[in-house]
């Protein structure tokens, strides 16, 4: 006999599971498919909308007069907005009408234009942007707009404006805004120079008092500004005024700017530099060294019967300063001969070693050692790294020559003390006017005050080179780099001041090489009758003569340093607060 067992078990857990996985899996494919193809529709219907739009509105400029096809504040006078909204099925769109005279190539272009009309047709653009979804898209019509007569000069010339960089080179990209306010109707047109780094507006109407502003802002970075300036009660007399548009002519101006940076400035009380240096009357203070030996107060590759060996090695150290708030430089002085070479690294360890090389990651560029004069080793934490020895390599691929080191110095700040709040005054080189008795009038022109630290950060500042002054009686003593500072365009960067008690006389002096960079450790000697010191440059170059000149024109001035040619200033005179920059000759 035959039983029958009705299976009374449904799904189990893991069937339906996956039931409902693969369910999810293809209702959210076709969801996402339906999506897709939903936005696809309405994207596709926004874009016909804007093409219908844009073809009735271009026949529509097209049935204008000629002389009535131009803007509202447009270059090309007219009464189309350059800017306004429509609405169609829905969807708001954003548009935008540019109108300008083009100097066709066919008769020649400015200036050997055959006829000398520049100004041969207009050329309209018009352009509808859209927001769908979080997403903008745009279309765009272009056309010709060809007189009916013979081309004429009546009424208009060009204008041309060319925007360099810091450096002078052109800048594309840059945006040029030419106003006119005088005219009826007014003019406000902006363009953006093209790849030679120049703005056209052809066809501006003859007329007086244009004015130009001129920025940019490429990728992520923001520039300074350049202008035509308003004679006015604060610059009677600018340098570059409104100018001119002549008809049938060219109206060329050029403009600079720069990318904006951060300028830090720092005040103190005290600055106390240190310095480790090494004159090879012997090698006795080296740490260690290879194939390498001390002759005449100069290191040299160690010679052998009259041939010097291929390479050598000297390690400096251990460079221990008692007290230490961060490095600064090392200054090496050497003869480089054809076919010999030198190079500097920075290691820890101790005795005579061995050696561990600084990492990049703590001082860039020391895995491969550097070949320079001057080195700038600031980056170093003086609290991980409080000693150091400096290793030098000297080589050469002819053993008749030897490179030759006259001198290595370390020099590392000591300490500082902060001066809080302290009124400055600060005024960049750029001059924009005169005054009623010739004096300039600068771009940039303020006072300041530094905070309780000591500090004061212009933030977005303008490339150019500024000059610092106190306002309550304080002499500059050192001003790191210098002062006038150079703040270059696109790099934040920061000057230090240390201002002391007044005195009537006093003398700055910068020492720095072909480069202008400071050298260190360089020797200063100031004399006339009844007055001779010498004083040692710290690590930014500088020191500073004070309580001992007086207003007399018959100084000498006498700066040495090892490695550099000597410098002598006759005649000098000191008045009041003197600064002098002497530069030396490697």
């Amino acid at each position: 006999m035959f039983k029958y067992h009705q299976n009374k078990s449904g799904f189990s857990l893991v069937e339906a599971i996956i039931v409902a996985a693969l369910s999810a899996l293809i209702f959210g494919a076709l969801f996402s498919t339906f999506q897709y193809s939903l936005q696809l529709i309405n994207n596709s219907r926004a874009r016909l909308s804007a093409l219908s739009i844009a073809n009735d509105r271009m026949e529509y400029f097209r049935s204008l007069p000629y002389d009535s096809v131009g803007t509202l504040l447009g270059i090309v006078p007219g009464l189309i907005p350059q800017n306004s909204t429509t609405t169609l099925n829905g969807i708001v769109f954003t548009e935008r009408v540019l109108v300008e005279h083009i100097d066709d190539p066919a008769d020649g272009q400015t200036p050997f234009d055959s006829n000398g009309i520049n100004s041969d047709y207009k050329r309209i653009k018009v352009e509808y942007t859209w927001s769908i979804n979080n997403s903008t898209s745009s279309i765009a019509l272009v056309s010709n707009i060809v007189p009916r007569s013979v081309e004429t000069t009546a009424g208009g010339g060009t204008v041309r404006i060319n925007v360099i960089d810091e450096n002078s080179a052109l800048l594309p990209g840059a945006s040029v805004t030419l106003t006119n306010n005088t005219l009826s109707p007014a003019i406000n047109v902006t363009r953006f120079t093209d790849a030679s780094g120049a703005a056209l507006f052809s066809g501006a109407p003859t007329s007086s008092d244009y004015e130009v502003s001129v920025t940019a802002f490429i990728a992520t970075d923001q520039y300074s500004t350049d202008q035509t300036y308003r004679a006015s009660v604060s610059n009677p007399n600018p340098i570059v005024a409104p100018f001119t548009v002549l008809e049938a002519d060219i109206s060329t101006l050029t403009f600079q700017i720069g990318e904006l940076s951060d300028l830090t400035i720092k005040t103190f009380s005290n600055i106390s530099d240190g310095s480790f240096v090494e004159d090879f009357t012997n090698i006795t203070a080296l740490a260690s060294s290879t194939d390498v030996e001390a002759v005449a107060g100069e290191l040299v590759l160690e010679n052998v019967a009259g041939v010097y060996k291929n390479s050598g090695t000297a390690f400096m150290g251990p460079i221990t300063p008692a007290t230490i708030s961060r490095w600064e430089n090392i200054r090496v002085a050497v003869d480089l001969p054809v076919n010999t070479s030198h190079k500097v690294q920075l290691f820890t360890g101790a005795g005579a070693g061995p050696y561990t090389l600084i990492p990049n990651s703590q001082l860039p560029g020391n895995s491969v050692g550097f070949t320079d004069t001057i080195i700038d080793i600031s980056e170093l934490n003086s609290t991980m790294y409080p000693s150091i020895f400096v290793g030098v390599v000297m080589e050469t691929t002819d053993t008749s020559v030897t490179p030759q080191i006259d001198e290595i110095g370390v020099y590392y700040r000591v300490s500082e003390t902060p001066l809080a709040s302290v009124p400055m005054t600060v005024n960049g080189n750029k001059v924009i006017g005169t005054g009623a008795s010739s004096t300039p009038i600068y771009k940039f022109d303020s006072p300041f005050t530094t905070d309780g630290s000591g500090e004061y950060t212009f933030s977005d500042f303008e490339f150019d080179v500024y000059t610092f002054a106190n306002t309550n009686s304080l002499d500059i003593s050192e001003a790191c780099s210098n002062n006038p500072f150079v703040h270059q365009a696109g790099i934040d960067s920061e000057i230090e001041i240390e201002l002391v008690a007044d005195s009537a006389n006093t003398l700055r002096v910068t020492v720095v090489d072909g480069l202008g960079r400071p050298v260190a450790g360089s020797s200063i000697n100031l004399k006339r009758p009844g007055y001779d010191v010498t004083q040692v440059a710290g690590s930014c170059g500088q020191t500073f003569f004070t309580g001992g000149p007086t207003n007399n024109n018959d100084y000498t001035i006498e700066v040495t340093a090892a490695g550099y040619g000597d410098e002598t200033i006759t005649d000098f005179e000191i008045t009041g607060d003197t600064d002098v920059t002497v530069t030396l000759s490697s």
